[in-house]
């Protein structure tokens, strides 16, 4: 008796592309997870738990009104150089002056 032998040349194609499917699934999850801690970032305990923002998303939302860009270093740095549009609040003045800031507002901070 013989027994026709199945071919299994596309499984690895197959294979493959539900790999794919599924990594590139995880990347958009993975996105839309990252944007939604940004746009809702809730309370924290720790500075580790803050989500960081990439340049690009950091001037997108300078540009869009969303953000307000904290230079946190010297006086002295900031007017020889800043990014346009930040205001500078030296990192030793932050906590004497933290009623100036909204706590409505989105601040992001540099310091390089």
């Amino acid at each position: 008796m013989y027994r026709k032998r199945k071919n299994y040349t596309f499984f690895p194609l197959i294979l493959l592309g539900i790999v794919l499917v599924v990594t590139v699934g995880l990347a958009f999850l993975a996105r839309k997870i990252r944007q939604d801690k940004i746009a809702n970032p809730g309370e924290y305990s720790t500075q580790d738990q803050i989500p960081r923002v990439t340049v690009a998303e950091a001037n997108q939302a300078a540009q869009n009104g969303v953000a307000v860009i904290v230079d946190t270093r010297a006086a002295s740095q900031f007017n020889l150089q800043h990014i346009s549009g930040a205001i500078n609040i030296p990192l030793d003045e932050v906590e004497a002056r933290i009623n100036e800031l909204d706590p409505d507002t989105w601040y992001l901070t540099y310091c390089t």
